[in-house]
């Protein structure tokens, strides 16, 4: 005697869980339907396909009103969570969609991390204030790997990457060289530094293999003068600055307010713009996270938001 086998269940889409909820939920098709915004029909449709595929009954009538069968009370048990999960999800995407929440990751060229990069994160996370950031300046040499190995979701750079790496980058705005003085400096006195000025002087300058001092070094050569002190970021050309060791050719975001009482900043003559670069995968597009923070940093770079060089102040120098 041959044995039949059982019809396999095939398992449920979320459209038919759902209404499955609201049947348990209300006890009643029209109920149901109302609470998911339906027809008492459409109702009636989605649960005759769901006890199809499940091959067993989830509800009876009893005296007219539907009465849940074991199978469904168990059923709802572990039903629960999987709304709640899809209530989650639903509020997490609109949150996303606002900008409101997430994770946003973040590198920079260190000479941005002084005034420039703080700037735009105290703006951005005063419209986000659930917005997680992690920010971490790195030299040009690690901010590469960084992205490549999908450990930034976006980076701020004095320079674009190669053009074999697979990333992707755009000018967003662009910076002047200026030289940064001891107050009490003779050359604090002068309204613009030529490279002649700096002659006679203790030079602090980037590293020729950095790309700001790759830029600085054509302005060096109309005077004949090379850096005496050499560094890879403006965070420690200012240091030195502030301690009266010499003067400092730097780019004009390292600079902020709060440095002014030890020093001023002078524009060069001839000028010496530099670009600043957003870089991202190629392979991953940009969040909406990271385009509203793009948004709130090229605010930023508006002519009338960057630092700029300080009236002379003839008692001072």
């Amino acid at each position: 005697m041959s044995i039949v086998p059982r019809p396999q269940p095939t398992p449920l889409n979320l459209r038919q869980i759902e209404v499955f909820h609201a049947i348990m939920i209300t006890g009643s098709l029209s109920e149901a339907g109302r609470m998911l915004c339906v027809s008492q029909p459409a109702v009636s449709r989605v649960l005759a396909t769901a006890e199809s595929r499940l091959k067993f009954l989830l509800f009876e009538r009893v005296r007219g009103r539907l009465q849940p069968t074991p199978e469904a009370r168990r059923l709802f048990s572990e039903v629960e969570s999987i709304i709640a999960g899809v209530g989650h999800f639903n509020t997490l995407a609109r949150s996303l969609a606002e900008g409101n929440e997430g994770k946003l990751c973040i590198v920079s060229s260190p000479s941005y991390s002084e005034w420039l990069m703080p700037r735009a994160i105290d703006r951005f996370r005063a419209r986000h204030p659930e917005v997680h950031i992690n920010y971490r300046p790195l030299p040009f040499d690690a901010m590469l790997p960084h992205m490549l190995l999908g450990r930034a979701d976006l980076c701020i750079s004095s320079m674009p990457p190669p053009p074999s790496a697979n990333l992707v980058s755009k000018v967003i705005g662009e910076g002047n060289i200026m030289c940064a003085i001891p107050r009490r400096h003779p050359l604090a006195r002068l309204e613009a530094v030529t490279p002649a000025d700096l002659r006679e002087q203790t030079l602090i300058s980037y590293g020729s293999e950095t790309p700001f001092g790759q830029l600085i070094s054509r302005f060096l050569a109309d005077g004949a003068v090379t850096p005496h002190i050499e560094i890879r970021s403006t965070p420690e050309a200012l240091a030195l600055v502030r301690q009266g060791v010499g003067v400092a050719l730097i780019e004009s975001f390292g600079y902020g307010a709060s440095l002014s009482d030890t020093m001023v900043l002078r524009p060069i003559r001839p000028q010496l713009a530099h670009h600043i670069y957003q870089i991202h995968s190629r392979n991953s597009p940009l969040s909406n996270l990271a385009k509203g923070f793009l948004a709130t940093l090229k605010h930023l770079l508006d002519k009338e938001d960057l630092p700029e060089a300080m009236p002379v102040d003839r008692m001072a120098a």
